[in-house]
């Protein structure tokens, strides 16, 4: 997954907690279950086991299912998978079938402190234009990030952070 996702995760993230706040009285914790389903297409490279001026159409679908749990103190914690099922077209006729699948964590505490976690593996395997395999990849990411929100706007800003984990590493056959 792509920091653009990523971002995109952040963002819906914000909102289901901004409607799950709104919706909760003086109860207890409120449940809220989300499922979205975005088609994707668009051009790329997949420059790390490939050559980057070999670029092919890639045609997939983002889906994520999870939950998010507004606590009566105004905190929220939101679990979630993103999987990104997908095929790459090159014009020599070879192409990529992929499945990147993301496992996300959210912690908000109200103007205190947010911890935002991301695992993703991403295995893909390269067929030649007759339909064999002739290589695969995996792409493995791991991104921990905590940070007091002086300012209130869920985002980790300059001076914010206090612990920040970011591995990216590839393997390629």
């Amino acid at each position: 997954m792509n920091r653009r996702r990523l971002l995109g995760v952040v963002v819906a993230v914000a909102v289901i907690a901004a409607m799950v706040a709104a919706a909760q009285a003086w109860a207890g914790a409120t449940v809220f279950r989300f499922h979205f389903e975005q088609p994707e297409v668009f051009e790329t490279s997949l420059a790390e086991c490939l050559p980057a001026d070999l670029v092919g159409l890639s045609t997939g679908v983002e889906i994520t299912d999870g939950q998010a749990v507004e606590t009566p103190g105004g905190g929220s914690n939101v679990q979630g998978t993103t999987a990104f099922p997908y095929r790459v077209d090159f014009l020599d006729g070879r192409y990529v079938l992929g499945d990147g699948i993301e496992h996300f964590g959210f912690h908000f505490s109200r103007g205190e402190t947010v911890v935002i976690k991301s695992v993703v593996k991403e295995a893909r395997t390269l067929y030649d234009a007759n339909g064999q395999p002739i290589g695969s990849g995996t792409i493995h990411a791991n991104s921990h990030t905590t940070f007091h929100d002086a300012n209130g706007n869920g985002l980790p800003d300059e001076g914010e952070i206090t612990a920040s984990v970011d591995k990216f590493f590839f393997t390629c056959k």
